[in-house]
């Protein structure tokens, strides 16, 4: 009877696609039968009845594995090679499969699993069992669980309405173990930008493509000031297989000035040696002279753009407007964004990485008042990493009216981890004290979080800092600079400039602050004075509080001293309070003070009104303000009026535009997007297998895209996914999911890619989706008097090729006899079981190979009963 509940099951298997309810059918059939068995049993007192079965054994800290097991007297027993292979125990059976010796996770732990003797010998140990310790079959030897338990120290049950077998160990398994180091070489091969990949795709270089566009409008009516328009339009392109970015700047009181515009072509192939990066146009460069002009010109390094390991962070603080949004570029990479609080402070730790480092700071206002200003830092600590050499050889034409001639050589050499030497000349033709002027530079690691950087330029200056930070946060900076008597390359008059600056946080439960005193020196021919700062900017509880005081003073003079306080209140209906004041010590009267309410409305918008009162001039102010983040663009509207007869009206408007002729996309959005690259997947039903989109191959929806950074955008008209806001020339890993396909036949070939972006462009990706084959039968004995065959678990089925030498795929018979495999191409295959190991274990096979067909279909082709019937060698001799 239970025969025919198992033969039933094996029919029904093939179109049970979800292994749940294939579960779920087990525990019906498995049910069923013990009703009408143990009905048998009763009648004929058979005993000892078996039922083989497939459990989920669930491993703690591994996972989850279908295995082979077996239910006999209401107890489990399991297969066990299928519980030690899964969590990487040694073990090795003998060629009948009556016996399996290794060790268990130390090799002094050997264990004899002895199924004639009725015995398992472990650490010396022997235990003896009766007839309820094993179940062997023709492939398989299966265990009884509760001594799986006891003897080698697992804890566990079974689960019979889930049909499923939990099992932990107080000692790390192997397989966690390998798991765990497998993960920590992982994660060192991501921190060096490495990842486990089924295919890189490099960047292409057009000759020419525009990509994206960038625009700003503001208009204002002041009075004073009159009227003032401003446009903004930046534009990204490639050309000539590098990025050209441009922007053009109008003001119209001032007209159309040059030094406003920016233009840049740049090349860049990381890959390379020599010359990694070739600009042309107006140049980032650094400099010891004072520029107050761009410089245009061209710019030539070896130094990467990819964002390299850090060996460290320096906090950088400073203040802006209030409620400005600051980002934060080092190397044209964006890594953190911050807004200015009530105070207009803002607090960065910018990551020291190592090399030339460009760090970038971006503002933006919230009314567009200023739609971007951009500040250039310099980070006065570069190291290199042991015996690397970098170079920067930059030169041009300062526009500052002058045509004044620039150049200047950088290169740095890494010594050790810890020391980084440099040097270089600069050249500025508008310098009066000497044009030529050569400089040496070194970085040291003195201790694991101590820092020191110096460096002299003949007849300029000499600078040294000396930086430290401690675990507690606690972190303090010495800055001293010495110019030389009389030098012009330097706009200052300054003789000595020396900086202490010193901060630390503060926690509780209840708060959390920031602090940092910062006292500024200066010596000039005649005088000195000195500047201080100590400011606290932080939260309590749901409030955040900045209070900041300044002093100032000369010598035999009496110190200015004012103090600036600011809370932001978080009130209800999404509405946010901010009041601050500006104190004058000297006077003992407010000098300034101001009470905004915003609140948020329409999911995308602000609105704010704001009271503001210069006490000192006695003018009040009443501001409204508005601003709306649309899908294409972003608004901003403000208004301003004064008690003495001032206003100001300020409208401005801010946007962004993609094309992608590949794909035929055009796009509008609020993000900026000049120098940005994307990524664009069109999945198409690969029919044929031949990797390429043929006429009459559908594209494909449900595909699924998984990336480290950008934006992913899913279009629901045309099934194309894109990554946008991607940094250029960076190498992204991507991973495509096919969870979402409707059919499971449908699979992906290469599931794990390396992109490199492209500047100004999208990187289309054509993503052939294969329509797999399926085959499935079944492998069982026909033993002495019986008719049908009984399913034999275990047994490897081997599928080649039709010309029988290849190996194509393998898969393994379930414990009722079951096999399948889905993962085949349209073509014509051999289907036959492992001829070794039906040997060892004395079978022979009625039928050797079935030839299959698998036909180009857009649901997936199917083939099925291919039945292998394994004879006993000792039958076939009778």
């Amino acid at each position: 009877m239970t025969v025919f509940f198992v033969y039933l099951y094996r029919r029904l298997y093939p179109y049970i696609i979800f292994s749940s309810l294939r579960r779920f059918a087990i525990i019906v059939i498995l049910s069923l039968s013990s009703i009408f068995t143990g009905y048998a049993q009763s009648s004929t007192d058979e005993d000892n009845f078996v039922d083989e079965i497939s459990v989920k054994l669930e491993v703690k800290g591994i996972g989850s594995k279908e295995i082979p097991a077996a239910y006999r007297d209401d107890e489990i027993f399991l297969s066990i090679t299928s519980v030690f292979d899964f969590i990487k125990i040694r073990n090795i059976p003998n060629d009948n499969r009556d016996s399996i010796f290794g060790f268990f996770i130390n090799e002094q732990n050997v264990y004899l699993i002895d199924v004639p003797n009725n015995r398992i010998v472990y650490k010396g140990v022997e235990t003896k069992f009766k007839d309820d310790g094993f179940i062997p079959t023709e492939t398989d030897l299966y265990l009884n669980l509760k001594y799986i338990k006891s003897i080698f120290g697992f804890e566990g049950a079974f689960q019979f309405r889930r049909l499923v077998v939990t099992l932990s160990s107080n000692e790390e398994l192997p397989a966690i173990k390998e798991e765990r180091q497998a993960l920590m070489r992982k994660n060192v091969r991501k921190l060096n930008g490495e990842n486990d990949v089924d295919t890189v795709v490099e960047r292409q270089h057009p000759f020419f493509h525009f990509g994206t566009a960038d625009w700003a409008l503001m208009t204002s009516d002041q009075s004073p000031g009159g009227n003032q328009t401003s446009v903004n339009l930046g534009l990204g392109s490639e050309l000539a297989g590098g990025e050209l970015n441009t922007s053009f700047n109008y003001y119209s009181q001032q007209g159309f000035n040059e030094k406003l515009q920016f233009y840049q072509w740049r090349f860049v192939d990381n890959d390379a040696k020599a010359v990694r990066q070739v600009a042309a146009g107006k140049i980032f460069t650094q400099s010891t002279a004072t520029l107050y002009a761009p410089v245009v010109g061209v710019q030539v390094t070896n130094a990467s753009t990819l964002y390299r390991k850090s060996y460290g962070s320096y906090t950088l603080t400073n203040t802006t407007e209030p409620g400005w949004t600051i980002e934060l570029y080092v190397n044209d990479v964006l890594v953190d964004y911050k807004k200015a609080d009530a105070g207009g402070f803002y607090s960065f730790e910018v990551p020291l990485v190592y090399g030339f480092t460009i760090v970038k700071l971006k503002f933006y206002g919230p009314y567009g008042e200023v739609r971007t200003s951009q500040q250039y830092i310099n980070i006065p600590f570069n190291f290199l990493p042991k015996n690397e050499f970098e170079y920067s050889i930059n030169a041009g034409i300062v526009e500052d009216g002058k045509d004044s001639k620039f150049t200047r050589a950088s290169m740095k050499y890494g010594i050790s981890r810890n020391i980084t030497v440099g040097g270089g000349t600069e050249y500025l033709s508008s310098v009066t004290s000497g044009s030529f002027m050569p400089y040496v530079n070194s970085s040291v690691r003195l201790a694991p979080r101590m820092l020191f950087t110096g460096e002299y330029t003949h007849n300029v200056r000499f600078r040294g800092i000396l930086s430290s930070r401690y675990r507690s946060g606690f972190q303090y900076e010495l800055d001293y600079v010495k110019y030389k008597k009389g030098q012009t390359a330097i706009f200052y008059n300054y003789l000595e400039d020396r900086k202490a600056i010193i901060s630390m946080p503060f926690h509780s439960k209840k708060f959390s602050m920031f602090s940092r005193l910062t006292v500024n020196n200066i010596i000039l021919p005649n005088t000195q004075y000195t500047n201080t700062e100590l400011s606290f900017t932080g939260f309590v509880g749901r409030v955040g509080v900045n209070l900041s005081s300044y002093m100032s003073f000369a010598r035999s003079t009496v110190p200015y001293l004012y103090s600036v306080a600011s809370a932001t209140v978080p009130l209800p209906a999404k509405s946010m309070l901010t009041a601050q004041l500006q104190y004058d010590h000297k006077t003992n009267i407010p000098i300034f003070s101001k009470l905004t309410i915003e609140k948020r409305i329409f999911k995308k918008g602000y609105a704010s009104f704001a009271y503001q009162e210069y006490y000192n001039v006695k003018n009040r102010n009443f501001l409204l303000g508005m601003r709306y983040d649309l899908s294409f663009a972003r608004a901003a509207v403000s208004l301003l009026a004064g008690s003495n007869k001032t206003y100001s009206r300020i409208a401005a408007a801010s946007g962004s535009m993609v094309f992608d002729h590949k794909s035929g996309y055009a796009s509008a959005n609020n993000r900026t997007n000049v120098g940005k690259g994307g990524i664009v997947f069109k999945p198409f039903l690969d029919v044929n297998s031949n990797g390429l989109q043929d006429a009459g191959e559908p594209i494909v929806w449900g595909l699924k895209a998984r990336v480290n950074g950008g934006r992913v955008v899913y279009d629901e008209k045309d099934s194309l996914i894109r990554i946008l806001d991607l940094e250029p020339y960076n190498k992204y890993f991507v991973e495509l999911k096919e969870s979402g396909f409707d059919n499971i036949s449908w699979k992906i070939r290469n599931k794990k890619l390396n992109i490199v972006a492209s500047p100004n462009n999208f990187v289309l990706i054509s993503v052939p989706v294969a329509v797999a084959g399926e085959v499935s039968g079944s492998v069982g004995v026909l033993r002495d008097g019986k008719k049908e065959p009984e399913g034999l678990g275990q047994v490897i089925v081997c599928i080649f090729d039709s010309t029988m030498k290849n190996l194509v795929a393998r898969t393994v018979s379930e414990s009722d006899g079951y096999f399948s495999y889905l993962g085949l191409r349209p073509g014509k295959y051999i289907v036959t079981v492992d001829s070794a190991q039906i040997s060892k274990i004395h079978m022979t096979l009625a039928k050797r190979k079935f030839p299959v067909t698998i036909h180009e279909t857009v649901d997936g082709d199917m083939a099925d009963w291919i039945d292998f019937v394994l004879i006993p060698e000792s039958k076939e001799e009778k």
